[in-house]
């Protein structure tokens, strides 16, 4: 109850009422001092559990981020291969063709200069 909804009291001593009026105040200031360190006590729970948690979400995504790049490093190299096989069928093919050509281009002429036997 604040002092606005507690009955004042009465004394027949102005020195009473004041003292009175005083251990009122004091009382109230205690209180009051009573309830901001309880709320800051709940504040810097809250804040260091924040804390921890944004520690522990930096660490998170520090992890998220080496296996991102663990992962991207790996698919590099996997991309990297993927792009050499590519090269090597697209040379293996070109010596492929060029050695058809090659075979048929004997084989005609082999062909077309053979003369029969009478």
């Amino acid at each position: 109850m604040s002092n606005a909804e507690t009955p004042k009291k009465t004394f027949a001593c102005p020195i009473c009422a004041t003292r009175s009026e005083l251990h009122d105040a004091i009382s109230d200031e205690v209180k009051a001092a009573a309830q901001v360190y309880h709320l800051v006590n709940h504040w810097r729970t809250a804040h260091e559990a924040r804390e921890l948690a944004n520690f522990g979400a930096e660490s998170r995504t520090q992890e998220s981020i080496d296996q991102f790049n663990a992962d991207m490093a790996k698919e590099a190299e996997w991309f990297g291969q993927y792009q050499e096989a590519i090269e090597a069928h697209r040379l293996a093919a070109e010596r492929s063709r060029l050695a058809r050509d090659a075979y048929h281009a004997r084989l005609t002429n082999y062909t077309c200069t053979r003369t029969a036997n009478k």
